[in-house]
């Protein structure tokens, strides 16, 4: 069993994961792979304090095993805008697909600005008032970066293998699927798989991009590993169980929002009809569950015939002020 410390959990002599439970907004696990003479870090957060906080305690782990490489496992900012907090020499490493997202995303000091708009603008009736609170609740008061954080130095295209100190690290692109590029991080001589955002464990998923088919591919392949532990972007470590719900959860909404796709209604109709039903109950446990209209609102377009496709700020937006007016409606 896993030795517990605070956040760290080490989960062998020489693999380590930073877990922030729940597992809500913001609240994103990282990893740390400790070999001979050389040492990995698996993402990093996006509250510089948090970040700083995990840098601090990486040389007590590490010792003389300096931390040579990196892996950013997608682009959402939760998962790189602490890289500042890096060894220079670090070289960080992500997929081709995930590095050019990250270039396109919202930078992280408008993400700011738009969370203390958010605040203010919470307290007004109708969509800029839910859009407002719930901008808030995404950032949850994070200190975030005031300039765009250091980008990856090399990608790669479907599998990598990187070596450190003496330990293989293997990783593989799933995406697109979470967003444009999902990375997993297998360590093999752990049986021990860093999954990013391709696992939300209690905590309701978002799919940002697309296909879902990949997504459920992706579960199908993780199952498929010779691994015994995963540690999800988000939430508690998990084994095969956990898993298979969430590929259940997927499979439910694809053939449920699609039945009220095609019976006209739109994202949030169909949040409200399918957060009462009977089938959500093995889900409604899930932090956060509101983000199913997240979900439809992606959804949506793809059952449209859209190409998949990174969320421009205006869709995201519009997704989040249904989130936040279905997150007062569940709260009354």
């Amino acid at each position: 069993m896993p030795v517990r410390q605070d956040s760290l959990t080490q989960i062998d002599g020489g693999t380590y994961a930073f877990m922030h439970l729940p597992g809500g907004w913001g609240q994103t696990n990282t990893g740390l792979v400790v070999g001979d003479d050389a040492s990995m870090v698996i993402d990093t957060v996006w509250d510089t304090s948090r970040a700083e906080s995990i840098a601090q305690a990486w040389p007590d782990l590490v010792g003389s095993a300096a931390i040579t490489e990196a892996v950013n496992t997608h682009s959402d900012g939760d998962h790189w805008w602490g890289n500042d907090t890096l060894p220079a020499s670090a070289r960080i490493t992500t997929s081709a697909s995930a590095l050019h997202a990250m270039k396109e995303d919202t930078p992280p000091a408008t993400v700011a600005r738009f969370s203390k708009l958010g605040s203010v603008a919470s307290a007004l009736p109708g969509p800029a008032g839910a859009l407002g609170s719930y901008m808030s609740r995404v950032t949850g008061g994070a200190s975030l970066p005031t300039r765009v954080p250091r980008l990856p130095d090399r990608t790669f295209t479907d599998t990598d293998t990187i070596t450190v100190g003496g330990r293989t690290v293997l990783l593989r692109d799933l995406g697109p699927a979470h967003t444009p590029g999902d990375v997993i991080a297998h360590v093999p001589d752990s049986g021990v798989v860093f999954t990013g955002d391709l696992l939300f464990i209690g905590a309701t998923p978002v799919i940002w991009h697309g296909p879902l088919s990949n997504w459920q591919d992706a579960l199908d392949h993780l199952l498929g590993l010779d691994a015994a532990t995963y540690v999800p972007g988000h939430g508690p470590i998990c084994g095969r169980t956990e898993i298979e719900l969430l590929r259940d959860y997927w499979s439910w909404l694809d053939r449920e929002g699609r039945a009220q796709f095609d019976a006209g209604r739109s994202p949030i109709q169909a949040a409200r009809t399918l957060l009462t039903s009977s089938d959500f109950r093995p889900y409604a446990h899930w932090d956060s569950p509101e983000r199913i209209v997240l979900n439809l609102s992606t959804l949506y377009r793809l059952w449209k015939g859209e190409a998949p496709a990174p969320p421009t700020f205006g869709r995201r937006a519009r997704a989040f002020s249904d989130a936040g007016k279905l997150l007062r409606e569940r709260s009354r």
